[in-house]
């Protein structure tokens, strides 16, 4: 069995700090933009008598999402509080045995942002055990035993699937935009990510490697919405990912109960939706 593995990063992978602005109404009746945590957004934004996003415009509220160092300062941040969340663990473990991964974030960071972030993780947060578990897995699937380890790093990032699904240049190439919903997006994500590992494998191993083979593509994910719309973009009879992808088994796990709650999954296949 191929193992692949997809994550969306914020409470999934990590609880970070990055701070979303509102504009508040106060009794006055001027409006001043204040910081709040992601947490207190899922709150204030249904309070739309008080707060509503920078000029009505959820971009503008969202910049800690989307600029230039962002990403790499709040995962960091992140790591040095130990503000691990449920899917941190598994994070690790595909990484120490080098399986091909995708990050599909709503945030807006550049594609390159997310992958050297990612390569500076398996660099100095990655045990050295852990390293050389992985460098030992990279290099004996690729047969080259002898390469430097930088080039065997890059060799897997390269391999691997980064979404910003809030970034334009990346929605322009899966034919999104951002007046799209983000479940629409990160199942688009999703589904070019199966593409895309289907296609590492192939020009790794051959054409006929996939032929007797299974993969088990899984996602996890923190927002119950992106993990239900997902599981019906699987189950749609006739368009669903099932249909389209046999050769594919599809587990999905929804980390978004609490901080402490065990993850939960559901796992899909096509011989179980014909049992239906």
């Amino acid at each position: 069995m191929l193992k692949t593995y997809a994550f969306d990063v914020d409470a999934n992978l990590l609880f970070t700090d990055t701070k979303i602005i509102l504009e508040k109404k106060w009794e006055n009746g001027e409006r001043k933009p204040i910081d709040v945590s992601q947490h207190d957004y899922e709150i204030l934004k249904l309070d739309t008598k008080h707060y509503r996003h920078v000029d009505n415009n959820i971009e503008k509220s969202m910049i800690n999402f989307r600029g230039p160092g962002k990403f790499e300062e709040d995962i960091f941040a992140a790591i040095d509080q130990n503000k691990f969340a449920p899917s941190w663990n598994k994070f690790i473990e595909a990484n120490k045995n080098a399986s091909p991964l995708a990050i599909i974030t709503a945030r807006g960071h550049s594609i390159e942002e997310l992958k050297t972030t990612h390569k500076k993780i398996i660099q100095e947060i990655l045990t050295d055990d852990q390293r050389e578990d992985f460098l030992y897995s990279m290099k004996e699937r690729l047969w080259q035993y002898k390469t430097h380890d930088e080039m065997i790093i890059n060799e897997y990032l390269d391999n691997n699937f980064y979404a910003p699904c809030s970034n334009e240049a990346f929605l322009a190439g899966i034919w999104k935009e951002l007046s799209d919903s983000m479940p629409d997006r990160k199942n688009a994500a999703f589904e070019q990510f199966v593409l895309h590992i289907k296609s590492v494998f192939e020009n790794n191993y051959g054409k006929n490697f996939l032929a007797k083979r299974k993969i088990r593509v899984g996602f996890s994910d923190d927002s119950h919405h992106n993990i239900t719309w997902l599981h019906h973009h699987i189950y749609t009879k006739e368009t669903g990912l099932m249909r389209k992808y046999p050769e594919v088994l599809f587990r999905m796990y929804d980390t978004g109960e609490t901080r402490t709650a065990p993850i939960k999954f559901t796992y899909t296949n096509i011989k179980e939706e014909e049992k239906r």
